[in-house]
């Protein structure tokens, strides 16, 4: 389930407004670069995110939102922010950087492994292709399993939850910790959430998964449930099955992995060895889980397989309105 709007939605919703009563038809939104230039210089932190939106949509380049707007959409968790993330693949960062342009933005890759930033001024985007640690590579699969939610009064694309929890889970810097994020999103969306994909997006790195599912029960005991019994019982099972097998023959820190500074120390003065930054998942998680039993939830559905067409439904007053993920 989803939660349409935004951190500061009803600010939001005047700026988009805003906007195109200056914009005129919202078709035509394609000024010079020099008018664009100009009136982004002088708009709004919101506006700037709205004209965003609506270049990417006109241009047709396929995307998806996430950062707080999403995580609220799932969680309902408000959260300021100083950006707007959208998530691309790599090959649409060209036609992206094309259609920002011409609504005035000034574009840069800041980053060739996973980000790009565009800017009005003080004020930017976030183009986002990969994680920083090169391990979730945005493909197909993201938008295949995106839902549906109005951000900033425009109906988009948010990234599909089991991939923010991907993302996530490999944040462990010493200034920034996303455990915290990761149990609010299982708390929030664990009876739809598509839990064998997660695992084999995870691939073998399927301890990660373990760490965040047992402080997730820690924090949640009352919620355990949320996470599939089978899941537990086969990650279970590879942990007993590795603790016999003994330590790994190399000398590997997979500390970079999960954060960019907290273990030079392994690899500068003990010698061991990083680990590589894409790895294709173990064998055993084409078959994962043979013997796994269907939840049980009398009223609640799958995500993805309530109605076709993923009708809206209304939610209590005051509350925005949650979308169903449409059938493929």
């Amino acid at each position: 389930m989803v939660r349409s709007g935004s951190p500061a939605a009803n600010d939001a919703e005047r700026a988009a407004s805003a906007w195109a009563a200056r914009a005129g038809e919202r078709p035509a939104l394609s000024p010079s670069v020099d008018d664009a230039a100009g009136l982004l210089s002088c708009a709004g932190e919101l506006e700037v995110r709205v004209r965003a939106l609506e270049s990417l949509l006109c241009a047709g380049v396929p995307f998806m939102v996430a950062g707080a707007y999403a995580f609220f959409a799932y969680t309902g968790i408000f959260r300021d922010t100083k950006d707007l993330d959208v998530m691309l693949e790599e090959r649409d960062m060209p036609a992206a950087f094309r259609a920002l342009e011409r609504a005035g933005f000034e574009t840069e890759l800041l980053d060739p492994r996973w980000i790009a930033k565009a800017h009005a001024g003080e004020r930017f985007i976030d183009l986002i292709f990969s994680s920083s640690n090169g391990l979730a590579v945005v493909d197909g699969g993201w938008f295949e399993h995106a839902r549906p939610a109005t951000i900033l009064g425009h109906s988009c694309l948010i990234a599909p939850v089991e991939e923010i929890i991907y993302t996530k889970a490999f944040v462990d810097e010493r200034e920034r910790y996303d455990g915290a994020d990761v149990n609010h999103l299982i708390y929030a969306c664990g009876d739809e959430m598509d839990w064998e994909r997660l695992l084999a997006r995870f691939g073998p790195h399927w301890e990660v998964l373990l760490a965040h599912l047992t402080l997730y029960r820690f924090v949640y005991p009352g919620a355990r449930s949320r996470v599939p019994a089978w899941l537990m019982e086969e990650l279970c099972r590879r942990t007993l099955d590795q603790s016999r097998a003994g330590d790994a023959p190399v000398r590997v820190c997979r500390g970079n992995l999960i954060s960019r500074r907290q273990y030079t120390h392994d690899y500068e003065k003990l010698g061991l060895v990083t680990a590589p930054q894409a790895a294709a998942p173990e064998p055993e998680v084409a078959r994962v889980p043979l013997c796994r039993k269907r939840r049980r939830h009398g009223s609640r559905r799958r995500a993805g397989r309530g109605e076709p067409g993923g009708p809206e439904r209304p939610a209590a007053e005051g509350e925005a309105t949650r979308l169903r993920k449409p059938v493929p």
